[in-house]
């Protein structure tokens, strides 16, 4: 089984893809942490990749596909959640071409439906566990944090990614309406987009993709 999940920044692809990786033991493809790893590195790369996640410009498609090759040959499971990956047509066909080569292909692609507002307000007021990625936003009421600075699940320090920000927020979106929004009818004549309205909360979205699953992929 094989998934994409294909939304906006700040729409919730990282919850989603944490809740489907424990559900269905799916290997989690994230090409945002899979960036953010590179960029801590002491390399000319990791310097590369720092500066422009910094700017809120999008990093090469050559850089992209060596990190996941690099990703897919080394796990063994070949069962992946795709997540921030493909953003454009040409990734797309890729991406269906190296399925192909391994007699895979992508079962669904699901949709995470946000309006621009909402998602403003979610990564400008996004924070991050240091410790053990919990994911919190001080803008929202029930994702808010007791302490503003402090994780409540294991005390360790909360911080915000220097993307998360308006003006990195206003690029990163142009850039989704320009070169991602193009697949969602690339998928839609393949048969296999599915629209999940993410306003709602994390655990009704999930229950919404799951249903799908289990009613259109599991047999």
């Amino acid at each position: 089984m094989n998934i994409i999940l294909l939304a906006p920044p700040a729409a919730g692809k990282g919850t989603q893809a944490k809740f489907l990786e424990n559900e269905y033991h799916l290997n989690h493809l994230s090409t945002g942490d899979l960036l953010r790893q590179v960029a801590r590195e002491d390399s000319e790369l990791g310097q590369k990749v720092k500066e422009t996640l910094s700017n809120g410009n999008l990093v090469s498609d050559e850089i992209i596909f060596q990190l996941i090759d690099h990703y897919m040959a080394e796990t063994k499971n070949h069962q992946f959640l795709f997540d921030g990956f493909p953003r454009n047509i040409l990734q797309a066909q890729t991406l269906d071409d190296i399925l192909s080569e391994r007699c895979e292909k992508i079962d669904a692609v699901f949709l995470l439906d946000v309006t621009e507002e909402c998602l403003k307000k979610r990564i400008t007021g996004r924070r991050l566990c240091k410790n053990c990625g919990a994911i919190y936003n001080v803008t929202e009421p029930s994702l808010k944090p007791k302490n503003e600075s402090i994780c409540d699940k294991c005390g360790h320090e909360l911080y915000q990614r220097e993307d998360d920000n308006e003006k990195s927020f206003e690029i990163r979106y142009r850039e989704y309406k320009k070169q991602t929004e193009p697949l969602i009818e690339y998928y839609r004549k393949q048969n296999k987009l599915y629209s999940i309205d993410s306003m709602a909360k994390a655990e009704e979205v999930f229950h919404r993709i799951t249903s799908i699953i289990e009613k259109e992929m599991i047999k």
